[in-house]
This record gives structure tokens, sequence and C-alpha cells, in this order.
């Protein structure tokens, strides 16, 4: 049976294929499972397929976990796709894909017409955050439960990474035993990252509250060893992310997920970014990100206090 895992969650794909690398031990307790990624080899994919799934063809059963193979130039993806019909729709093989695949491909869709099975792992919308929390905690401990202001700081902290999302609440579901995991439990275990105080810094500034904005960056600066110029490196990163999004709804485009397609950043952040575009407009996010660089070369050369720069920027901006 052909499997086709692909998608832009590598967390989730590589999951699922560990999940089928350890079924197929399973049922076939003498069968050999043989990688061959295209990262380490590229030019000799097709033949180390057909060695590995022919070397086992009477003898044992075989499973071929194959890698990214949709890398490969056109010459090369024709002989993988001649070497998977060569190997017949009965044998055993998983194609994964962490990059997202072109539409034309040829080995894509052939897979795609031909897997037994295709699973897509897109990253998780904020609605499917919340029930994986949930999911990832009772497999663990059955039974656990959520308070919604627990779920609402798990996500404000984590976002939709699937990967940060199960370790955080395995971690909380194990701590709580049973019963429900309250807002108390999570600021236990999670703190704010500083790119989600820039976020809250940023609603300070939507709203008018240039004080508060400069209160929550200056403690954040004082509290971290990389101080403010750590804090304008994450400032920079948030306005490039911002022209993204804002070159997208100038287009027309104001839905999170489209946005996080085209873009390829999680749809948890695009979603923030896209609620701020009616009070950053392109001209302020290019004058934001000027005034950023020059007070930036100004305060690398002592010209100015790193904190005044980072107070000028708030008042300017």
């Amino acid at each position: 049976m052909i499997v086709l895992l692909f998608g832009k969650d590598r967390f989730l794909l590589v999951r699922r294929r560990t999940e089928l690398r350890k079924g197929f031990l399973a049922k076939y307790p003498s069968g050999t499972v043989v990688t061959v990624d295209v990262a380490g080899d590229p030019l000799t994919v097709a033949q180390r397929m057909i060695e590995a799934g022919s070397a086992d063809l009477f003898s044992s059963e075989c499973l071929l976990d194959i890698r990214e193979v949709l890398s490969l130039e056109d010459a090369d993806a024709k002989s993988v796709k001649d070497a998977i019909k060569r190997l017949g729709s009965e044998s055993s093989m998983i194609f994964s894909e962490s990059e997202p695949p072109k539409a034309k491909d040829p080995v894509f869709a052939y897979l795609k017409k031909h897997a037994g099975r295709a699973e897509q792992f897109d990253f998780l919308t904020p609605r499917e955050a919340e029930a994986f929390v949930v999911s990832e905690a009772r497999d663990v401990v059955p039974g656990i439960t959520f308070s919604r202001n627990a779920i609402a700081k798990i996500l404000v902290a984590c976002g939709t990474d699937s990967a940060r999302l199960s370790s955080e609440a395995v971690k909380l579901a194990l701590f709580k035993g049973e019963g429900e995991v309250s807002l108390s439990d999570v600021d236990m275990f999670i703190h704010e990252n500083p790119q989600e105080k820039v976020f809250v810094a940023l609603d300070a500034l939507v709203v008018g509250n240039r004080g508060r904005a400069i209160e929550l960056l200056l403690r954040e600066s004082r509290g971290d060893s990389g101080g403010v110029q750590k804090l304008f490196g994450l400032l920079a990163w948030q306005m490039r992310e911002m022209f993204k999004v804002r070159g997208e709804y100038d287009r027309g485009n104001m839905r999170q997920d489209d946005i996080a397609r085209v873009t390829g950043m999680n749809p948890f952040v695009a979603g923030k970014l896209l609620a701020k575009m009616s009070t950053f407009p392109l001209t302020r996010l290019k004058s934001g990100l000027t005034l950023l660089a020059d007070l930036d070369a100004d305060m690398k050369v002592g010209k100015i206090d790193p904190e005044l720069a980072l107070t000028l920027l708030v008042e300017k901006w």
C-alpha cells in the first residue's frame, strides 16, 4: 500500500510517519524499514528504491520510507515515478513531503492518483488548536478538562504551534492528574514569550495607548538579557510580517487561512496581524521600519540611549 503524507505542519507529519512505521513493524515483526531521504543523495533515489524494495521481495516484508522526493529535478522525478510503477501498488511505501507540493509535479500527481491513502497536515486553525490541546491531554490522562481561561492562555502563549501545544498539554495533564486544568495551573508552567509581548504592545498602539505600549516594551527589555537590541530585532521581524499581510490585504485577500497559505506564516499569527491592518496602512509601516532602522543604527554607535530609542520609536510610529 502506498501512503502520501504532505503539509506544512512538520510535527504532525513526522508523528504520523512514525505511527505508520511502528504499525508496520507491529504487523510484520520480521519486516524491515528502509529510509530513502532525497536530501542525502538525490541522484540515486530511484535506484535505492528499486534495490531496497526488491531485496526482500521474496523473504520478508519491506517498508520504504521515502522523504522529500518532490524536490527532484524533472528527469530524476520521472525515474522515481517509473520506480513506483515497477515496485507496484502492493508494495509498502510512505512518501512524506514537508514543503508544499507543486500542483503539476509529476510524482505528486501520480501519488495523489495511485496512493491508497493521502493525508494532508496543514497548520492548525485556532479552533482546531483548542480541540488538539484537549485531545493531547486526554491521551495521557483520560477525562481531563480545561477551563476556557486556561485554553485561552495556552493559545496566547503557544499560538497554533502543534509541537509546543502537545508538549504543554501533556505536561499540564500529568501535573493535574484529574479534574479541570485552571488558569492558575497554566500560569505555573507557561509564560508569554517576547514575541507575544510585542503583539500586546502593538494592540496598545492600535487603540492609541502609547504609554501602555512603552511600559510593556521597556519592562520586557529590562527583564531580558538581550535588552533593547533583542527587542528591536523582534519588532523588525514583526514589521516584516505585517508587510506580508498588508500586501495580501491590499490585494483584497482578507481571510487569515488564505493569507497564511500564501505567505507561509502560521494562521494564528496571520489572523492577529490581519486584525491590525486598518490601523497600520502601508505608509505607516514603511515609516515605522525606516525609523526603527535609523534608531537601531544610532543606538549601536552610542549616539542614543537604548531605552530612549525604544521610547522614541513608540512615540513617533
